[in-house]
């Protein structure tokens, strides 16, 4: 049974080559953005977040004063018959005002627990990343490398290998011969006896 390798070209050995370049790209690509997502959001935790609450927390907080000075002023007044207004949708506001204010700090504390926090799952979506950023940026270009140099060293051998013989024709040919051997073998020869024994028959 024959084993050897049937090496015709090297076009397997190149495509196999350009998908896994193209698989790598896609693979670098995909981590990029996944990094660059999330560096934003820890970002966003660490400044913007903050700073949007902090501000929220600041315009509240002096809503809230003007309210509660609208109320005092509000209680400060007499109606026509001398008793005090109803205060009732003042007090509301300035409820209303207050929650607003504890909403905007609960946000700002929140952003501050989940700033540490974030850090540490950053640091862990890091660490889950390295293995398949050591399979782009090492494994992936190894593995082309070895695809080229197999993809040199069958060119080369293609280029010196020796002619392939017609085995067929030769084949052939040696049927033929044998076929034309054998029908010379099979041709009957005549005996020089029975010639004899024909002529004599005759003569009587």
């Amino acid at each position: 049974m024959d084993s050897g390798a049937n090496l015709q070209d090297a076009k397997t050995l190149m495509a196999a080559k350009a998908m896994l370049t193209k698989a790598g790209q896609g693979f670098a690509t995909a981590i990029e953005e996944a990094q660059s997502d999330a560096e934003r959001f820890g970002m966003w935790l660490n400044s913007e977040g903050p700073a949007h609450w902090e501000r929220q927390r600041r315009l509240r907080t002096e809503k809230l004063n003007m309210d509660r000075s609208a109320l005092v002023r509000k209680e400060m007044q007499m109606t026509a018959d001398g008793r005090p207004p109803s205060t009732v949708d003042e007090r509301k506001t300035v409820q209303r005002s207050e929650e607003s204010v504890r909403r905007a700090e609960h946000c700002l504390q929140q952003l501050r627990k989940w700033a540490i926090e974030y850090q540490r799952v950053l640091a862990q979506f890091r660490a889950g990343f390295s293995p398949l950023s050591t399979y782009v940026d090492q494994t992936v270009p190894a593995a082309v490398a070895s695809l080229n140099r197999m993809a040199q060293a069958i060119d080369a051998y293609l280029s010196t290998a020796p002619m392939k013989v017609d085995s067929t024709l030769s084949i052939s040919d040696d049927v033929s011969q044998k076929g034309t051997s054998a029908t010379n073998s099979n041709t009957p020869m005549r005996r020089s006896g029975s010639d004899s024994g024909s002529e004599a028959s005759t003569n009587e």
